[in-house]
């Protein structure tokens, strides 16, 4: 069976992680090859992630219509279409009904896509999708209540990670080493953790440093903000960065923020590399975040609530820990890519 997955890019995001090691397993797989498709640039940060794996990774750098004439002709070659963002869906619309292909359909966020033009997209392409898959409940019911694809076989398939722990950077025991990963958008609101960090006492900042990794509009608020009202706090903007060993090893404990999320491949592998998480009681959020347990529940946009949390955690270092033993075995016990991999198997194979 020779399966392509189509992606807007091979930037740095949960969702093509997410395809790269699903590929990975795949292609370990006998009788089955995996390749991905990808909508964006030949020097996509991930694109070397993916060949490191032997993933065969097809980009052209066309205008529109001959790209499209190259995709068909390209995909011809496989038996299984597996689209992971609307964009893809809208870029192959006019070759749709020639593919003759089995073609699965995953939503891999939350938003329920009301733009007309997605709404005239998603009329149309349903005629075509033999199966659409959601990472989250959220997601799924959100999509459905918006454009009643009831016709179409559906189901909820959770994300899954490689369980590959990286080697952690020694870090001062007493700095609580917070993380954020993620594109820098509203909707991920990452100025709601410097907001919650200004909540701090003076001297509880003074045992916090902060990394961000990712960029986009949100980024220069972001400066800002820690320049005009948290000059002191250690804080370190690193940008889009693809290598998973760095970005793990330099913080103790995550925190997102968002407004909405699916089923977050970011929590997934921060939890997977033994690190609990801060996260809003959002999408599928609560799905992994186990309050207490594997790390800590907020109501979205509550900055003293996630004051509270962060301050509870300098005050017992040694909580995160026993947190983050618990989040890997959770991970590990429902989140492997391997049983991922083997749910979309049975939806290749109908």
């Amino acid at each position: 069976m020779k399966i392509v997955h189509i992606v807007g890019s091979l930037n740095v995001g949960g969702a093509e992680r997410f395809v790269i090691d699903l590929s990975t397993m795949q292609q370990k797989t006998a009788g089955v090859s995996s390749a991905i498709f990808s909508l964006g640039s030949s020097i996509d940060p991930l694109i070397n992630e993916a060949q490191i794996h032997n993933i065969r990774v097809i980009n052209f750098k066309n205008g529109r219509v001959l790209k499209l004439c190259k995709a068909y002709l390209a995909l011809r070659d496989y038996d299984v279409i597996h689209i992971h963002t609307p964009y893809a869906l809208k870029f192959l619309d006019i070759i749709l009904p020639f593919l003759n292909k089995t073609i699965i359909y995953t939503r891999h966020g939350a938003a329920a896509l009301v733009a007309d033009k997605w709404v005239k997209l998603h009329r149309k392409a349903r005629h075509y999708i033999n199966n659409i898959t959601f990472v989250s409940q959220e997601g799924m019911d959100n999509f459905q209540q918006q454009h009643a694809w009831y016709n179409i076989p559906n189901v909820v398939i959770d994300n899954g990670v490689l369980l590959k722990p990286v080697n952690k950077m020694k870090s001062d025991e007493n700095v609580l080493r917070i993380g954020s990963v993620g594109r820098m958008i509203p909707l991920k609101n990452q100025l709601g953790l410097l907001k919650a960090i200004n909540l701090l006492n003076e001297k509880s900042r003074s045992l916090v440093k902060v990394s961000f990794f990712g960029d986009g509009e949100c980024e220069t608020k972001l400066k800002n903000f820690h320049q005009v009202n948290l000059p002191e706090l250690y804080v370190d903007f690193h940008g889009m960065v693809s290598d998973r060993e760095f970005i793990y090893s330099s913080f103790d404990v995550l925190v997102v923020c968002s407004e909405t999320e699916g089923l977050s491949m970011v929590i997934i592998e921060a939890m997977a590399n033994n690190i609990p998480v801060i996260a809003t009681s959002v999408g599928g959020n609560p799905k992994l975040v186990i309050n207490g347990q594997t790390g800590w529940l907020f109501e979205y946009d509550d900055d003293k609530k996630l004051a509270n949390i962060i301050q509870s955690i300098i005050d017992e270092r040694d909580i995160i820990h026993g947190l983050g033993e618990r989040a890997f075995s959770y991970i590990s016990e429902n989140f492997s890519i391997e049983v991922s991999a083997k749910k979309y198997a049975k939806l290749y194979e109908r």
